[in-house]
């Protein structure tokens, strides 16, 4: 068999994106590869969210010239959010690759590898394409947790942000086809499934006749062998009462929510073109802790957009302040191609940048520390997903509200049970525990205790 080797950068729906396409070309008699010198195919799933993971890519690149150099039938390939964007630019920068494609030609890889062999030459290819649902992945031992994407694309046009561009327009799967999906990746053992999409709460507003996430979540739950759903990335723009209902309502839904915020400044808000205010965000916020009672959240923080003074980080300052984040992730502002932001002229020193950053992360640790400080004493509910990083001698899982926990597993294989565990320590990114009696508080039921008590919020 031919063998494929697969590097993928960014977020969950290029890894889901890098399954599928594990899959479709498995099924042409590729093998996947971890070694690239084996590979007969080298695939580059990429992302175009900032400038530093384009270097990356380009960076990988120059590495692997030399192993074309000594195998000038390699076939490497660029895919993803990066092809779509820069296109023939990755051509003229790197041309001993062969192939560049889009997301919307996932569906085609096959028939884009083959034409790439034959025409001994560079095939591009980043033409908009029916939206297309990919069920096939790689069959894997360890199968545990699973993407599933729900929908594309995104309709905010952020001023920043360059996924209109990339992924197009939001467009929804239907609800029986992410149905099917699921029912299989059950059959196949796997106990958590994340929706994914880019504005993941705007699903279903484009079918006919039109749904929402809720409905969704509320669907999946009848799925026998599911035990967990999450979704991401959440636009607050989109985020109803009724999906906040169904986080406490769906008992399989997990108590956890990554809302980005971006900036806390009206001003810089306005300018990003993100569509709601601080004081939208906040009563947003107050829902969510008022509905689900010890919700984690996270989110995402741009520091440096063009035109941010002092004053308006002070403001997202004091928004972490506020909201108290479980976590966040926060990067310097990166000007993208054929955004409007690039363009503005107001652009922020590096150095200012790289101060505010440096300040923000550590008001964002301190809090996150506090947070999980709170929960030393608690029982909570685990899906065991390996061993610890820091040593292998020990078990590792997430609770419902996705905060990783190690903890010593006497002796048990446990791996995709669900067991309770009290937190014994609590570290700035990571808790600590023991394994409690199987008498302590049971797996989630009709009947069963308050979803935010298994979580550890009681």
């Amino acid at each position: 068999m031919a063998k494929l080797h697969l590097i993928t950068y960014g977020c969950q729906m290029n890894e889901y994106d890098s399954e599928r396409v594990a899959g479709l070309l498995g099924n042409l008699q590729y093998d996947l590869t971890d070694r690239e010198e084996d590979a007969d195919l080298i695939l580059l799933n990429t992302c175009a969210i900032r400038e530093k993971a384009e270097e990356k890519v380009f960076s990988r690149l120059g590495q692997l010239r030399r192993l074309k150099a000594k195998n000038p039938n390699l076939v490497i390939g660029i895919m993803g959010c990066m092809a779509q964007l820069q296109q023939g630019a990755i051509l003229e920068r790197a041309p001993m690759v062969d192939l560049v494609f889009g997301s919307p030609a996932i569906a085609r890889v096959g028939e884009l590898v083959e034409r790439a062999k034959r025409e001994r030459g560079p095939v591009l290819e980043t033409r908009e394409g029916p939206l297309t649902k990919l069920t096939g992945n790689v069959p894997r031992p360890d199968r545990l947790k699973a993407f599933v994407t729900v929908m594309e694309g995104c309709d905010k046009f952020c001023t920043f942000c360059v996924v209109p561009l990339t992924r197009g327009r939001e467009r929804s799967h239907t609800p029986e086809s992410i149905l099917a999906e699921v029912r299989g990746l059950a059959e196949q053992g796997y106990r958590e499934v994340t929706f994914l999409g880019q504005n993941v709460n705007a699903y279903g507003k484009d079918l006919a006749p039109p749904t929402d996430l809720a409905a969704l979540i509320e669907r999946v739950n009848d799925v026998e062998g599911v035990e967990r759903i999450r979704f991401t990335t959440s636009n607050p723009v989109n985020l109803t009462s009724r999906l906040i209902r169904a986080l406490r309502d769906v008992p399989k839904a997990c108590e956890s929510l990554h809302l980005p915020l971006q900036s806390g400044s009206d001003r810089i808000l306005a300018r990003m073109n993100r569509g709601y205010t601080r004081a939208r965000y906040l009563a947003l916020i107050a829902e969510l802790k008022e509905t689900v009672p010890g919700i984690a959240l996270s989110t995402d923080l741009i520091v440096g957009f063009p035109g941010e003074s002092e004053e308006d980080f002070e403001a997202t300052v004091d928004m972490v302040e506020q909201v108290g984040y479980d976590s966040l992730f926060a990067f310097r502002y990166s000007p993208r191609p054929r955004t409007p932001a690039a363009g503005f002229a107001d652009q922020v020193p590096e150095a200012d940048k790289a101060r505010r950053l440096s300040r923000l992360l550590e008001v964002a640790n301190r809090i996150g520390a506090q947070r999980n400080l709170a929960l030393v004493g608690r029982v909570m509910e685990l899906l065991v997903d390996g061993l610890s990083k820091k040593d292998p001698r020990e078990l590792s899982g997430r609770t419902r509200c996705n905060r990783a926990v190690n903890f010593d597993g006497q002796g048990r294989r446990l791996y995709g049970e669900l067991v309770n565990v009290r937190i014994t320590q609590a570290m700035p990114h990571s808790l600590r525990g023991t394994l409690v009696p199987a008498e302590a508080p049971a797996p989630l039921s009709s009947e069963g205790p308050p979803k935010e008590a298994l979580c550890g919020l009681r």
